[in-house]
């Protein structure tokens, strides 16, 4: 028996059907195309050692699956063999695709979840903010001077769909659904954006909303520091958080109460992100929020696991944040700023973190990346950030003084590693 490789065969068939998944379906890339990109050669593996495997039912069942990724029946069928195969003494094709499968498992940060439940009970609306304008706004915030917790929600949607705006309502609603005290909390909404192109829509769903300018490639960081800096009221513990994310309704009770450890500076909240489908993300909004329920069944879920990845929701004490001058706002567009926050807050405080759910709704992908396939922050050292002037400026970008961190070609990250993959292809 191995110390380091498991053998229960449920888990080394997991390992296997979750590897050619990934391996094969086209959102996989996607939700991380960095990801999965690096994870690619586990994978591939995987599929090559099941097609070579000494047992046709097997090879069979996985063919089915690679075929149609979102088929639960599929799933379980060929998890079903897998899990028989992996309790008999192996052959040395079978011995060899479960070293695949956990070598790929233990090497990837892109995993998959596919729920049994799934698409049993499809979901045909919420594919728009305005319907999820049909929901009541919930309860309305207290005196800001009462809340001690901030949540900050940076955001901007140029889309023609708008599906980035549909995710913050739905956002801001789970939000105004929670079990901690109305007044302990408050919840603002920042629009980086050359108008206030969404204010009308936000407002009735955010306790505060703030306009700041900004043209060119969206500046998470600074927008992040603008709502921290010029929030009101006096709070003492921030929530750092993607518009693209549905809370559950314990999240701020239970991430506040986090902070009455003694030493408590801050932490991530999570381990591994859902990014879930379309589909899934219909079928969580109308659960949470349509229902009413506190959390969403897992079961009936479709989507791809980030594990450990920086960002999406950062809980840290206010003093904390200034101490470190905030998030770096040397950093534009996609990519970077949140491990360089999370390192720094690593570095100089007392940062832990947990395993809670963290269901990330579906938007098409807009990762940017330079044409070599660097990120656009690339350039940028981490842990260097030491801020020249105060931090949070509303109107650093107004008169377009402030340079651009990188302005040079950008595009679509899919777009880029496809055209580097077919490159390599066309090499070998």
């Amino acid at each position: 028996m191995s110390l380091v490789q498991p053998s229960h065969p449920q888990t080394l068939a997991s390992a296997v059907a979750d590897s050619l998944v990934v391996a094969a379906d086209p959102q996989a890339p996607e939700s991380s195309i960095f990801y999965w990109e690096r994870g690619r050669p586990y994978t591939r593996a995987v599929v090559d050692a099941v097609r070579d495997v000494d047992d046709a039912e097997v090879r069979r069942l996985a063919e089915a699956l690679l075929a149609d990724t979102r088929n639960p029946r599929a799933y379980a069928a060929l998890h079903r063999a897998l899990t028989a195969l992996a309790a008999a003494p192996p052959s040395d094709t079978v011995a060899a695709l479960f070293a695949h499968g956990w070598r790929a498992e233990s090497n990837c940060r892109l995993g998959s979840h596919l729920g049994a439940l799934y698409g049993t009970r499809p979901v045909r609306r919420w594919a728009s903010f305005e319907e999820l304008r049909t929901l009541p706004p919930g309860p309305p915030p207290g005196d800001p001077a009462r809340a001690q917790i901030l949540v900050v929600v940076p955001f901007r949607d140029r889309t023609p769909d708008r599906t980035r705006l549909r995710n913050l309502l739905a956002c801001l609603a789970s939000l105004r659904d929670q079990s901690a005290p109305r007044e302990e909390y408050r919840v603002l909404v920042v629009e980086a954006d050359t108008e206030p192109r969404s204010q009308q829509v936000i407002e009735p769903y955010a306790d505060d909303y703030l306009w700041v300018h900004k043209d060119g490639l969206f500046n998470k960081s600074w927008a992040v520091n603008v709502g921290v800096v010029n929030a009101p009221g006096d709070p003492e513990v921030v929530c750092i958080l993607d518009a693209d994310v549905l809370a559950d309704r314990d999240f701020v009770a239970r991430n506040a109460r986090r902070f009455n450890r003694p030493g408590t500076m801050g932490h991530l909240s999570y381990r591994d992100m859902w990014c879930l489908d379309a589909e899934s993300t219909a079928y969580a909004i109308e659960q949470r929020l349509a229902q009413g329920s506190a959390q969403v069944d897992p079961d009936r879920l479709r989507a791809f696991v980030l594990r450990r990845p920086p960002g999406c929701c950062v809980w840290v004490r206010r003093s904390a944040f200034l101490r470190i001058d905030g998030m770096d706002e040397r950093f534009e567009g996609w990519g970077g700023e949140d491990n360089d926050f999370s390192y720094r807050m690593d570095t100089n405080s007392a940062f832990d973190s947990y395993d809670d759910p963290l269901l990330h709704m579906y938007h098409p992908s807009s990762a940017l990346l330079r044409a070599d396939g660097e990120l656009i922050n690339a350039h940028i050292p981490a842990l260097t950030w030491r801020a020249e002037t105060p931090i949070g400026d509303p109107k650093r970008f107004v008169d377009g003084s402030a340079p651009a961190s990188y302005d040079g070609e950008v595009r679509l990250a899919t777009q880029v590693m496809t055209g580097i993959t077919e490159r390599e292809a066309s090499s070998a």
